[in-house]
């Protein structure tokens, strides 16, 4: 005898979902009735997870997600695990994350920020180590989307342990250096998808997340110059850039940051053991 969740079911995998069981477990745990039967239809239509659910978790928070912002990835948790190593607060660092140098300073009051912030989960979830640790953190997140931005204050005032010590603004990072005062690093994952990839990504992103956080020209390296000259701008010597890109971009990165001047410039790799994170020293 056919169920109500067979047809659902049947419906996820008639849609090409490679994880429809699994898309609809997590579905049923969230919705129930008429509710669970359109969620199911969202996702067979290729809405990411994430959009329906409203909420995606990342490193040790649960991030509110809208359609309009990135969804955050798992591998953009390599930018959070580099910059706390910086800082000397990384316990369970492994791999190339060693190989960043320390900040060496002894700190009370960081101070930093996360340009192309999104959700804000990469600097929200840094300024809550750093919280965690018994120092303050003075972390301002930018971003040019008015969604980015709504979402991420909102994000501020759920997910962050010192709310107050996190202001969100909006400022295009292409068009000059924003007023944020000296800091001791900056972290960013901007847009870094070339022309053609754009064309050749799943529909499930191309069709649903946001063009302005994905799209970066034709060789997906347009924010790395004008993020450099914030870096260079507005860090103290010493102070790191932590930038993500994608996993064929590393040695191109590695070359902007060092044509700019940063010193002990070094490629981190993810999880997957992609190249990831480039960090660059002032």
């Amino acid at each position: 005898m056919t169920t109500g969740k067979d047809k659902l079911l049947d419906l996820l995998k008639d849609s090409g979902d490679e994880e429809a069981l699994l898309d609809l477990k997590i579905l049923e745990e969230e919705f129930e009735g008429n509710a669970l039967e359109k969620a199911v239809k969202r996702r067979a239509d290729g809405e990411p997870l994430a959009y329906i659910l409203g909420y995606r978790h990342f490193y040790k928070e649960c991030y509110k997600v809208v359609p309009g912002v990135l969804i955050p990835r798992a591998d953009t948790e390599t930018v959070v695990e580099s910059a706390l190593q910086f800082l000397g607060l990384n316990k369970m660092a492994t791999g190339d994350l060693l190989n960043i140098p320390a900040y060496g300073k002894d700190l009370k009051e960081i101070r930093f920020a996360d340009l192309c912030t999104g959700t804000g989960c990469i600097g929200i979830s840094v300024a809550n180590e750093i919280a965690r640790s018994g120092i303050r953190a003075c972390a301002t997140l930018v971003d040019i989307s008015d969604t980015a931005v709504a979402i991420s204050s909102e994000n501020v005032r759920t997910q962050a342990l010192k709310p107050e010590d996190i202001r969100v603004i909006k400022r295009d990072v292409l068009s000059g250096v924003p007023e944020l005062g000296e800091l001791d690093f900056i972290v960013s994952n901007p847009p870094y998808i070339t022309n053609k990839e754009m064309e050749e990504l799943d529909s499930v992103v191309k069709d649903h997340e946001p063009d302005l956080a994905l799209r970066a020209g034709d060789d997906g390296l347009d924010f790395y110059g004008p993020v450099l000259n914030i870096a260079k701008t507005l860090l103290k010597d010493g102070g790191a850039l932590i930038v993500e890109h994608g996993y064929g971009q590393g040695d191109s990165v590695r070359k902007i940051f060092g044509q700019g001047g940063l010193k002990n410039c070094m490629t981190i790799r993810d999880y997957g053991g992609n190249d990831r994170v480039t960090v660059g020293i002032k």
